[in-house]
């Protein structure tokens, strides 16, 4: 990926983040977050791709241009306020998704996430909920997440 550096106002531009550039200042803006380059151009990144990215995901796509500090403060402000959420995958590597259906005072991620054991990428199955579970007495859920492993659409159709 070439980046181009403008020095004198120390931003850069990645043309093809043109319309994910656009998606994410709007979601920096909705979440009261400062429009930097660096929170623009990650939170693009996801919107770019339609898949979950982990952090060292991130650190190839930029190649340096951002660093792995920059990288993980970002990810980790957007977990906190809501815009991302958090996927472990079967390396136990940790991937990071858009939160589409979660609202402000409403953060959940009750759907299911699906694994390629190919491409490795994973994704989120937005229609597909995973139900409510009773605990026993004095536990408490913080948080559901059910991960399928498979072969994506894409590897599939490779294979046929």
């Amino acid at each position: 990926m070439d980046f181009k550096l403008r020095k004198s106002i120390s931003i850069f531009v990645i043309p093809e983040f043109d319309m994910a550039t656009h998606s994410a200042e709007h979601l920096l803006t909705d979440f009261n977050l400062r429009h930097t380059a660096q929170r623009i151009h990650i939170l693009g990144a996801f919107l770019k791709n339609k898949h979950a990215l982990s952090h060292t995901d991130l650190e190839t796509e930029f190649d340096g241009q951002i660093d792995r500090a920059t990288i993980y403060r970002c990810l980790k402000q957007f977990l906190d306020v809501g815009i991302l959420h958090r996927i472990p995958d079967e390396q136990f590597q940790t991937k990071y998704a858009v939160c589409s259906s979660c609202e402000h005072e409403d953060h959940h991620h009750d759907h299911l996430h699906f694994n390629c054991q190919v491409c490795n990428k994973t994704t989120c199955i937005e229609n597909i909920f995973i139900p409510n579970i009773a605990l026993p007495e004095g536990f408490t859920a913080k948080e559901k997440i059910l991960t399928v492993q498979g072969l994506c659409k894409s590897c599939n159709e490779k294979v046929a």
